[in-house]
């Protein structure tokens, strides 16, 4: 009973920081923008974050400054969005740019690019009376500090608001700007917003892998969580309803991944089964043809590079028509046989 409740503690740890990638990714999907720029933000945070704690000795504040450095690579993505920057290449930039970026800083002033350990108290988990003390939910419960309610409540909390005025009108905005720009709502104000906030949260989730949980950083420490919390929010259609789940998946998967390693399984099965998770997903995602359009048209409304289009067959010329239809009225309509003429 145990080794299942540790099971399930380390899968809901695992999916915090895709969780609140998931989030960021479809806030920004459903405003319109195709946000790829989320490793970026994720891996920036968990790097400022430690930092910030390891100079101050408050988590808070690691946590804060963070968010702060996702909302900064968000605002980039705005001002480029507004004026008019391809977002893909720019996204692409920002992430190489990061992981490089830390990797000097490492190497610079703290010799070396593995692992920086400053020491820092980790965020402490909350102990809930009478919960913790139980057999099976003590050790479920064990090490859930608040940035795992906190995603959990920002899941909740982002599916209100949709039913809200405003939540309307941002959903108004990315699925039908040409309308909302003739309703009179600020287009640019709800997309550089909803950037900013989606920074922030991956950014929180940045700050969950080296302040709240492991309370050190290593090299490239996000492990491609950005993209697989774009993965999850396309899993999820872009649903807060299904965000959570989806997120769980690849945090449940990475957890099976951990525990087959002392079943002396090879580590380079269960280092791909996050991998393969993400990709049976994509796959999923890619034979739903709804899903195809909004990915596409997200596409055309964040970048200038082309997707390949599905070949149409040509419209039939007016003659082809014209003989299209005669045919068919003859299939329809076979020509009555004629009576015979009256023998003399």
């Amino acid at each position: 009973m145990n080794t299942l409740a540790d099971f399930l503690n380390s899968g809901i740890r695992l999916t915090v920081p895709i969780l609140f990638c998931a989030i960021a990714s479809m806030l920004s999907a459903r405003v319109g923008v195709l946000n790829l720029a989320i490793e970026s933000k994720i891996l920036s945070g968990a790097f400022v974050g430690i930092l910030a704690a390891s100079a101050t000795g408050n988590n808070l504040i690691g946590v804060l400054a963070a968010a702060t450095t996702g909302a900064t690579i968000g605002a980039i993505m705005a001002v480029a969005n507004r004026l008019g920057v391809d977002l893909v290449v720019l996204a692409i930039g920002l992430n190489i740019l990061v992981l490089q970026l830390t990797v000097f800083l490492m190497r610079s002033y703290f010799g070396g690019v593995g692992t920086y350990a400053p020491g820092i108290e980790r965020i402490p988990p909350i102990a809930i009376p009478v919960l913790s003390d139980l057999p099976f939910l003590g050790p479920l419960l064990a090490r859930l500090n608040w940035l795992v309610y906190l995603s959990l409540l920002v899941a909740v909390l982002v599916a209100v608001y949709f039913r809200t005025r405003s939540g309307r009108h941002l959903l108004a905005v990315g699925e039908a700007p040409g309308a909302a720009a003739s309703a009179g709502l600020p287009i640019a104000r709800y997309q550089t917003l909803t950037l900013l906030v989606a920074g922030a949260l991956a950014g929180i989730g940045g700050a969950y892998l080296s302040v709240g949980d492991l309370g050190l950083f290593t090299r490239n420490m996000s492990a491609d969580r950005g993209w697989i919390g774009i993965t999850a929010a396309l899993l999820a259609l872009n649903r807060p309803a299904f965000i959570v789940p989806a997120a769980a998946v690849f945090g449940f998967a990475s957890a099976a991944s951990i525990r087959l390693q002392a079943f002396d399984v090879p580590g380079s099965v269960t280092q791909f089964i996050p991998q393969g998770a993400a990709f049976v997903a994509l796959v999923l995602v890619g034979l739903r043809a709804k899903s195809r359009t909004s990915f596409a048209r997200l596409w055309r409304g964040s970048s200038r590079i082309p997707l390949r289009r599905l070949r149409q067959p040509p419209p039939p010329t007016p003659t082809a028509a014209k003989t299209s239809a005669t045919e068919n009225a003859a299939q329809n309509h076979p020509p009555t046989a004629l009576p015979a003429p009256p023998q003399k």
